[in-house]
């Protein structure tokens, strides 16, 4: 399974994280501002994961198949400075997959 703790902690530093299910997480990063999120995996063929910021809101999406990233997005406020760091981030999780 996807490492969720991994791929936060490459997002910033982490101040909160709670698992609600086997699939969602909620949490909270520090960075140069407080974000308060939630993270949603959606496993398939295409796996998608879908992380939603509030106060700024945002909404990112990652979408992998076969250890390949197929998207890695981020629309928001913070678009500028997130964009570069989801691409990186997002490596994390090519390497965790199992199909």
């Amino acid at each position: 399974m996807i490492d969720i703790e991994d791929f936060l902690k490459c997002m910033g530093k982490i101040v909160e994280m709670r698992k609600i299910s086997d699939l969602e997480w909620a949490f909270k990063l520090r960075e140069a501002i407080m974000l308060s999120g939630t993270l949603k995996v959606n496993p398939g063929i295409v796996t998608e994961i879908e992380f939603r910021f509030r106060s700024p809101d945002g909404i990112g999406r990652i979408k992998i198949t076969k250890g390949t990233i197929l998207e890695a997005s981020y629309e928001g406020i913070l678009s500028l400075q997130l964009k570069p760091r989801i691409r990186e981030c997002s490596k994390i999780l090519v390497g965790k997959e199992t199909v």
